[in-house]
């Protein structure tokens, strides 16, 4: 019998760790599936996704530029994943595809619950910042205070971002120094949710604006391909807690095994082998 096929759809695909850490966790289990990593051109993204509904794929995780893509394609979506219009992770049941969005819950499972979290600073405003917003009241968030560049519908996405944040999160201007040097004083939190830092030692925050947050403040970087971003070197510099992308990924990967089989995803497994195939 041929085993089940799971997978990940992007553009491109090549470098995802998910692969190792789905597969991993299938043998642990002794589930007759595979994990591939589907590199799709956006040219053939309508062919490969009639192919894969002719492999009665089990389900697959979605992610750059597909997220949005990818919900005509299916039957039903989860309320949150209609809020965000965007999609991370589809389960075939019977004949139908049913997408949700664990990019949320993913980022905030990766957080100790012991970490204070009432103040949170998010930069960007993009599909990643958007999942995290949407999802910070449920984990404690109290104020979220949301930096970016000024654009041209800026009152447009003042607005969505405090819908989307049930009523927590403001929109601010990056450009204003004044008030996001006083707002990083009183953070929790610092999260860089945009791709500033991905291939060059750029950084959003200079050196002495990591030297205003309070010592008990966590900075996060959710860029995963580059380990140690300009942003994380100065918060460790500080001897601040951080962390890069990769506990996300751990995380969001174990609530899409969990989705797919009903069975509880080992997270210092999926943890080791990411860490194992990262070097």
């Amino acid at each position: 019998m041929t085993p089940t096929v799971y997978g990940l759809i992007a553009h491109p695909a090549g470098h995802s760790l998910s692969p190792k850490m789905q597969n991993a966790m299938m043998k642990q289990y002794q589930i007759d599936a595979h994990y591939h990593a589907f590199d799709i051109a956006e040219s053939d993204f309508e062919t490969a996704i009639a192919g894969l509904r002719v492999l009665n794929v089990g389900g697959f995780n979605v992610s750059t530029p597909y997220k949005q893509k990818i919900i005509t394609q299916l039957d039903e979506i989860s309320p949150l994943a209609q809020r965000l219009q965007a999609v991370n992770t589809v389960k075939r049941v019977g004949n139908r595809w049913i997408g949700i969005n664990t990019d949320g819950d993913g980022f905030w499972k990766s957080i100790s619950e012991h970490q204070l979290k009432q103040n949170v600073i998010i930069l960007g405003t993009g599909g990643a910042a958007r999942a995290v917003i949407a999802q910070a009241k449920t984990y404690g968030v109290q104020h979220l205070m949301v930096f970016n560049r000024y654009h041209n519908d800026w009152v447009k996405r003042q607005d969505a971002i405090e819908t989307l944040s049930d009523g927590i999160a403001s929109l601010e201007n990056l450009d204003n120094i004044e008030q996001l040097n006083q707002k990083l004083q009183q953070a929790d939190i610092l999260i860089n949710a945009t791709t500033v830092g991905m291939d060059d030692d750029r950084s959003l925050l200079s050196k002495q604006q990591v030297q205003q947050l309070p010592q008990h403040c966590m900075v996060i970087d959710m860029i995963y391909r580059n380990h140690y971003t300009t942003l994380l070197k100065d918060a460790n510099q500080r001897g601040l807690n951080s962390q890069n992308g990769l506990p996300m990924l751990v995380q969001q990967g174990a609530l899409s095994f969990e989705y797919w089989f009903d069975k509880q995803a080992n997270i210092n497994m999926m943890t080791a082998v990411i860490e194992e195939n990262k070097k």
